[in-house]
């Protein structure tokens, strides 16, 4: 027999429990509301959007670590916050507008006032600067950052190391 059409598929799921969660999760991320989720173009926190002072441009799969942890911080911190979704390289063309601002096309980036800022450990370094709400991310200047600095360049390189063995 035929495959039942998409419309009742959807009304079926739609209809149990788990749907009516997941819709009202879909209606809650068009807010800025709701759980965070690979999907959301904006993070409120229960502020206007008007508070919004930051861009973060991350990887469209949300598989990037260096992308993760960025968006874990503002998660955290509850920063609001708007997302565009940019190809890694591996699925794709990044678009000239992005091209235009980032050349190298790394992620993640965030915009702030019109500047750009690269680089996971120097954006965390900045958000904990200027949102120093809720817990640190990373220790403060000593012994501990240094540890932390020499931990996260040993991750870089096997992160890396990864990538050269996986998109040879």
């Amino acid at each position: 027999s035929a495959a039942a059409p998409w419309d009742t598929l959807q009304a079926q799921v739609l209809a149990t429990p788990t749907g009516a969660h997941l819709q009202e999760q879909l209606e809650l991320r068009r807010t800025g509301a709701g759980l965070p989720h690979q999907d959301c173009d904006l993070r409120l926190f229960g502020r206007p959007e008007s508070d919004v002072k930051v861009t973060l441009y991350r990887d469209t799969a949300a598989w990037c670590p260096y992308c993760q942890k960025v968006w874990m911080l503002f998660e955290e911190k509850q920063i609001p916050y708007r997302i565009y979704r940019i190809n890694m390289r591996s699925y794709g063309d990044k678009p000239d507008w992005f091209l235009k601002k980032i050349p190298s096309g790394l992620l993640p980036v965030i915009e702030i006032d019109g500047q750009m800022i690269t680089e996971s450990i120097n954006i965390m370094v900045l958000l904990d600067k200027m949102y120093p709400q809720g817990p640190a991310m990373l220790p403060p200047k000593g012994p501990d950052l240094d540890r932390a600095q020499g931990l996260l360049g040993m991750e870089r390189k096997l992160f890396s190391d990864w990538c050269g063995l996986v998109f040879r």
